[in-house]
């Protein structure tokens, strides 16, 4: 019975150190600043191809996340080594994602009509978005990730829908860090940052 329960004492203490090794590879992540701006100039022009404007370039109006993430463990995060060749994103990599709460759901769809968060209605609406996301980060790097939602054109023309005014975009900003920014490496999780409790 002695050497049973001994037995039983080193398998518990190894079933122990195997979680506490497991829980210090986890991924450690730093949100150092989260930064939410209404910008002219991210996206790029969009080309009038009819009427008596044909030619002129359309600056669209953008929602613009910017977000410095600090990898603060020992370990590499992402990867660079699985290349989609029909979106030509980088599937190891890492991700970022803003899940909006009901209160930026609530003001975006009475701002836009429509959750401009969700892709799905985006493209519905067929506005895009522009992301700069390095898939990367080695262990205390920081690295600078932006995610940019167009909303529309400041003037009326035949190729993109107006973009809501300037009070509107106003409120829509003051809402915007109602949110989680999740981090995710190859659709795993590693961190979620509720945005609206930021000092």
């Amino acid at each position: 019975m002695k050497g049973k329960g001994m037995s039983k004492f080193v398998v518990s203490i190894f079933t122990i150190l195997i979680l506490l090794t497991g829980c210090s590879a986890k991924p450690s992540v730093e949100l150092i600043s989260a930064t939410v701006e209404i910008r002219d100039d991210r996206l790029g022009g969009t080309k009038i191809m009819s009427g008596e404007n044909k030619g002129e370039i359309i600056q669209p109006v953008s929602l613009s996340y910017d977000f410095v993430i600090k990898n603060t463990g020992k370990d590499t995060l992402g990867s660079a080594e699985k290349m989609n060749t029909e979106t030509y994103e980088v599937e190891d990599g890492i991700k970022i994602v803003i899940e909006p709460n009901k209160k930026l759901q609530d003001v975006s769809k009475e701002v836009m009509g429509f959750n401009i968060l969700k892709e799905e209605e985006r493209e519905q609406a067929q506005l895009g978005i522009a992301e700069q996301i390095p898939p990367i980060l080695e262990p205390k790097q920081e690295g600078e990730y932006s995610l940019n939602f167009e909303l529309g054109a400041l003037e009326n023309n035949p190729e993109l829908k107006k973009a809501p005014s300037q009070e509107q975009l106003d409120e829509l900003k003051r809402s915007a860090l109602d949110a989680t920014l999740v981090i995710l490496v190859e659709d795993e999780e590693i961190a979620r940052f509720d945005l609206n409790n930021l000092e």
